[in-house]
């Protein structure tokens, strides 16, 4: 029994799925109108046009509404990505549209077939083991020296600063699929490396796209990190709870094993009589 708990906690963490506060819920509607009020004026003023607008709009509701519904979250992720993969073309930032392209929509398709219930599709459960994240390093790694070579044939112009934000952004999307917690940690570098390779495209070409996409990973950044401490305060706590119920589990075995001498010794006793 107790092995059996042992497993069931490397896996499954001690995070058991609850419902949204509404302090989150709150949140989650403040982000989303302080970012659309700030994308609407900027295209009032044509600063904007209409692709930075609706990548800004879906690419909001695709992330912080993603409990919509699966077919809702896949159609907006095929809108987003072709989206963004325009604005990444027109700047030769390549890997990032391979990742959108050929990684994100797949990997948004594969969700729907996920068996999440109604409300817990953006929920984290599991909790990765010790020798899975060095194997998950090794993929990085992998993944990022894959996009230098990628980057290099298609002639992109920000090589570095593009590989690490695809590969980043590829393995938070994969633990993000599979409901891992440490989905966050490699989000939130994939996200300051997407900010970073976006400055750097806005200072060589001064074109407001690379605004629009810089003000939609800040926005995703705020919202991802608010996140990380929901959940993470989230995990503490069901984990503690896990750790008490283990204890007792021992406690009580530890019990029986003492109340099973005990009547051993009182038969042995009894016989001698």
């Amino acid at each position: 029994m107790i092995g059996e708990y042992r497993f069931f906690q490397d896996f499954f963490d001690g995070q058991i799925i609850k419902e949204e506060s509404e302090k989150y819920k709150l949140f989650k509607v403040l982000l989303f109108s302080v970012v659309f009020a700030v994308a609407l004026f900027l295209t009032f003023i044509d600063i904007f046009g209409i692709i930075e607008l609706a990548l800004l709009v879906f690419g909001l509701v695709w992330n912080i509404f993603s409990g919509l519904g699966k077919k809702i979250s896949y159609l907006l992720c095929v809108i987003v990505s072709c989206l963004y993969a325009i604005i990444c073309i027109s700047f030769n930032v390549y890997a990032n549209v391979l990742i959108y392209l050929a990684c994100y929509i797949p990997l948004q398709l594969i969700a729907t077939t996920k068996d999440y219930e109604d409300g817990d599709f953006i929920q984290i459960k599991k909790h990765i083991t010790d020798y899975n994240k060095i194997l998950l390093v090794l993929v990085f790694i992998s993944l990022f020296m894959i996009m230098i070579f990628f980057d290099v044939l298609t002639g992109s112009r920000f090589i570095i600063f593009d590989a690490l934000s695809a590969s980043l952004l590829v393995c938070s999307a994969v633990l993000r699929n599979e409901r891992y917690f440490e989905y966050y940690i490699f989000r939130i570098f994939a996200l300051i490396a997407s900010v970073l390779l976006w400055i750097v495209v806005l200072a060589e070409y001064g074109n407001t796209s690379a605004i629009a996409v810089i003000i939609l990973y800040l926005s995703y950044f705020v919202f991802d990190v608010v996140s990380f401490i929901t959940q993470k305060l989230t995990y503490v706590n069901e984990y503690m709870i896990q750790e008490e119920k283990y204890q007792k589990i021992e406690d009580q075995l530890l019990i029986n094993e003492k109340l099973k001498i005990y009547a051993d010794i009182n038969k042995n006793i009894e016989n001698k009589k």
